[in-house]
């Protein structure tokens, strides 16, 4: 289900199993228009709130996150999902950079 915050933010290109590419929208959609004026980012938390709608996640924790690179309008992002006994590792990449990953506990 798509939320309002994340409505027209991103174009999902392809989806497999494990994987996903997406494109985000360019810096006039309103998130990047409020988070921040003349250096749009897309915000840490829809990270996790696009990876949860791609794969149908309902999380209920994040065991670890970490953040190392900003995404930016028109952004092609490749995410990929890896299992583990704990939950899920999810890592979200531009041009083979890991720009965040997140363990998450998974219901």
């Amino acid at each position: 289900m798509i939320s309002t915050l994340t409505q027209h933010l991103y174009t999902l290109v392809n989806k497999e199993e494990a994987q996903a590419l997406i494109v985000l929208a360019d810096e006039k959609h309103p998130i990047f228009k409020a988070h921040f004026k003349g250096n749009p980012l897309l915000p840490a938390f829809l990270h996790v709130d696009i990876v949860a709608e791609i794969f149908g996640l309902q999380i209920i924790g994040i065991s670890r996150s970490k953040f190392m690179e900003p995404l930016k309008p028109l952004d092609e992002v490749v995410i990929r999902l890896e299992k583990r006994s704990s939950g899920i590792k999810a890592r979200l990449m531009k041009q083979e950079h890991t720009c965040s990953e997140m363990n998450l506990e998974v219901r």
